[in-house]
Parts: structure tokens; C-alpha cells; sequence
């Protein structure tokens, strides 16, 4: 009896421990075709989104985020900016008040963003890596 209770305690807390990582989907960067990169490094990323970086391979950038409810935004934030939702409002406060840059139009999902992303040359978004399509390049993934 003893042995079995073991067993399925085991089973839940593998179940437990492995949902949330599996659950997990990449966010890709992705960017408009007439962009003549084909990647970009978590370094450039991270300087686009804080307003730091303005152009790339010569051309003007523009970013667009997603809203901060999107898990997207959490993925991309904690692993490409380094920024939780906190910090990331601190920052743009500070960075807005003086009139340096100011944070990056959001849209409200994956669909929105790539039909953006696609009309608008030099543009970049985020998306979860399910929602990619033909029409935009991506350009970086962060997991």
C-alpha cells in the first residue's frame, strides 16, 4: 500500500513539475519582409524594445509589443529585455518623463501583430512561434 501512494506521488509531482515547461511556447521575433536581415541577436532585441536602438541594417525600426495579459509578453520580456512588468514600467517612466523614447505600441494578439508587422516596412513584433506565417520573417527565437 505504502509502495503505491509512493508511486502516484511521484506521478503527480512529475506531472507537477513538467506541465509548466511544456506549456511554455517559444515567442520568434519576427519582422516585415522588406527587412534585409535574416536574424537578429538577443542583445539588438532587447536595445529595440527599450527604445536604445532606432535602426537596423540601415533601415528605421519600429516595434510593436503585445498587451502584457499575452503570455508572449512575459516570455519575451523575461528572457530577451530581462525586464519583469515592474521594472519594465519603471523603466518607461523614467526613459518617457525625459522624452529619450517611449514604449512600443501594443497590439492586442499574435494576429494583430503579424497583419501590423506585415503592412508596415521596418517593422518588428513579437509572437508565439505557432502563429508564424508566410508573410513576415522571423527573425530571433526566445524560449
Amino acid at each position: 500500500m505504502i509502495t503505491r501512494i509512493k508511486k502516484w506521488a511521484l506521478l503527480l509531482i512529475s506531472v507537477a513539475v513538467f506541465i509548466p515547461i511544456a506549456s511554455q511556447a517559444d515567442v520568434v521575433v519576427i519582422g516585415n519582409k522588406s527587412i534585409r536581415i535574416d536574424s537578429i541577436t538577443t542583445k539588438q532585441a532587447k536595445k529595440l524594445w527599450l527604445g536604445k536602438l532606432k535602426k537596423l541594417g540601415g533601415i528605421k525600426i519600429t516595434v510593436v509589443d503585445q498587451t502584457p495579459s499575452n503570455p508572449a509578453f512575459e516570455i519575451f520580456y523575461t528572457s530577451i529585455v530581462k525586464k519583469t512588468p515592474s521594472q519594465l514600467k519603471t523603466y518607461w517612466a523614467k526613459v518617457s518623463f525625459t522624452g529619450k523614447a517611449f514604449p512600443p505600441k501594443q497590439l492586442k494578439d499574435d494576429a494583430a501583430i503579424i497583419k501590423w508587422v506585415a503592412s508596415n516596412p521596418g517593422a518588428l513584433g513579437y509572437v508565439d512561434s505557432t502563429a508564424v506565417n508566410d508573410t513576415v520573417k522571423p527573425l530571433l527565437t526566445a524560449k
